[in-house]
């Protein structure tokens, strides 16, 4: 997973393995995928968060991103290869779980085409927020193809040497081996990363454990 995110990001920015830098994840599928992509609300509670039209097809979506009594669904039409976001993640403070969810879907261009090739002209993936969760138990092969586009979205946004470089930079004067306990003091670390990266604080978590740079033995609020 390592491997496919770095070859994306050769392609897309190579400057982007030596150090963080601000990104627009909307560029990334105009350079590296040329498909077509939009902002809709999918779900009226926001259970899915992306779509990804394997096929051409349709999909419902809402006029407004909470239900009301007599509101319904109308049918969009998404040609193959679209890729359609939550528009509720581009409303208030959800840039970083906007980032992670655009990178989420790119990787299933990139991994699971040949996945679903034979699916029927109408049949379009969706990423759910449970497919989102880090801690899901992997039992069946969609789950394991979301596992993949997870670690591929999180490895792209957050290289891993640039990753342990950054972290090692900011907390040099914990004076610790690492992995480090998540206290106040690394949390605050964690926070700059995030905005550094692009992404969000509960992604950095996640990736900072991963690498072994921090460890979960002190409870953690979102």
């Amino acid at each position: 997973m390592e491997n496919e995110a770095e070859k994306l990001l050769t392609q897309f920015d190579p400057d982007r393995l030596k150090k963080p830098k601000p990104i627009d994840v909307y560029a990334v599928i105009e350079k590296c995928l040329g498909v077509d992509y939009d902002w809709k609300y999918i779900t009226p509670d926001q259970s899915i968060l992306g779509a990804t039209a394997f096929n051409a097809g349709y999909v419902w979506v809402w006029p407004e991103p909470c239900y009301r009594k007599g509101m319904l669904p109308s049918k969009l039409y998404l040609s193959k290869g679209s890729i359609l976001i939550d528009a509720t993640l581009t409303e208030g403070d959800n840039r970083g779980r906007e980032n992670f969810t655009v990178m989420h879907e790119v990787f299933h261009q990139v991994l699971h085409k040949n996945c679903f090739r034979r699916e029927t002209p109408d049949y379009i993936h969706s990423t759910t927020q449970i497919a989102l969760n880090e801690k899901k138990t992997l039992k069946t092969s969609l789950d394991f193809i979301e596992y993949q586009a997870n670690a591929c979205a999180a490895a792209f946004l957050m290289p891993q040497n640039v990753v342990r470089s950054e972290f090692k930079k900011r907390s040099n004067n914990l004076g610790a081996k690492y992995p480090l306990p998540c206290n106040y003091m690394v949390e605050s670390i964690i926070c700059d990363m995030a905005d550094a990266f692009s992404v969000s604080k509960q992604a950095m978590r996640y990736r900072l454990n991963s690498l072994k740079m921090i460890t979960f033995d002190i409870p953690l609020s979102n």
